[in-house]
């Protein structure tokens, strides 16, 4: 299988790095777990491939009927290209450790290519993953699992989740998972819990995590607000207005030539989303970038106002 079989984003592992491939959810695209996939290992090489099946112009890994009703022959097709694509950048790239992170769909399609391959990669995210059937694995699994699900998920129910947990457990793969309080949105508790699960594979200095992994302070300014990332005199922010007390505006994103490409402002727009669902507003993007941001993460519409 060529390294080329899907559009996708890529930097190299450097050496004794690990590789950690990225999977989108459905309607997302390569860049949408970008800022994830930093923050969770600073330093990593990266692949994330676009989805090849479009649902209704939706990028998606392989096609289903309905939902969490799949279209079975599309995904043996779909894993089998996803397990030679990931094998092709492997042997190409030859990093310290293979690792997955997938959302949603992206989590379906990584789930089924470790139930056919369980020595394929060292260790795996799997974000909200729904398996509506008994995995079968091929073979001892090897891959060390972390499973992160919202106990509210009207998409992957918290009773699926915790049987797949079961199923595998059974199977003899080190599985862990992590909870939250919400649905099928990303939380940041789940990043973390990903941040801590992926640290054995290989940190970095704290510079280089400090801008992988942004810092990010807030400062209440009465009916105005900012967050900053701050580095040796330079600082990328985002200012919002609060209006009335149910809504805000994200009026200004900037970000210095310096930390560009390393998902500090999508990290600032993150964190007003986090502080959004804390406080109970919800978010009007004036600002571009923030527009771009909100189009990026479909996880993030609770928040959105319409």
């Amino acid at each position: 299988m060529s390294t080329d079989a899907y559009p996708h984003y890529s930097a190299p592992a450097g050496p004794g790095r690990p590789l950690l491939f990225l999977l989108h959810g459905t309607g997302g695209d390569e860049r949408q777990l970008l800022s994830v996939g930093h923050e969770v290992l600073p330093g990593a090489g990266i692949v994330a491939p676009r989805g090849d099946v479009s649902e209704q112009g939706a990028a998606r890994f392989f096609r289903r009927t309905g939902e969490g009703v799949y279209d079975m022959d599309d995904l043996a097709r779909a894993t089998a290209k996803m397990q030679g694509f990931i094998r092709a950048h492997a042997a190409a790239q030859k990093p310290s450790a293979v690792l997955g992170l997938g959302y949603s769909n992206g989590a379906n399609i990584l789930a089924s290519v470790i139930f056919a391959d369980p020595s394929l990669l060292d260790a795996a995210v799997l974000m909200h993953p729904l398996i509506p059937f008994a995995p079968r694995l091929s073979g001892p699994p090897r891959t060390r699992l972390l499973i992160t699900a919202g106990r509210r998920d009207p998409i992957c129910p918290a009773t699926m989740t915790s049987r797949l947990a079961a199923q595998l457990e059974g199977a003899g793969a080190q599985t862990e998972i992590a909870w939250h309080e919400g649905g099928h949105e990303l939380r940041p508790g789940e990043i973390e819990a990903a941040r801590t699960f992926f640290a054995r594979y290989g940190g970095t200095a704290d510079e280089e995590r400090s801008m992988t992994g942004p810092n990010i302070e807030f400062q209440d300014l009465g009916n105005k607000g900012r967050y900053v990332h701050a580095v040796d005199g330079d600082e990328a922010e985002l200012t919002f207005v609060r209006v009335g007390e149910s809504q805000i505006i994200i009026d200004h994103t900037e970000v210095p030539q310096r930390f560009r490409g390393k998902g500090v402002g999508e990290a600032l727009v993150a964190h007003a989303v986090e502080q959004a669902r804390k406080d109970g507003v919800k978010i009007r993007p004036l600002c571009p970038f923030a527009a771009v941001q909100f189009r990026r993460h479909p996880e993030w519409a609770d928040v959105l106002a319409r």
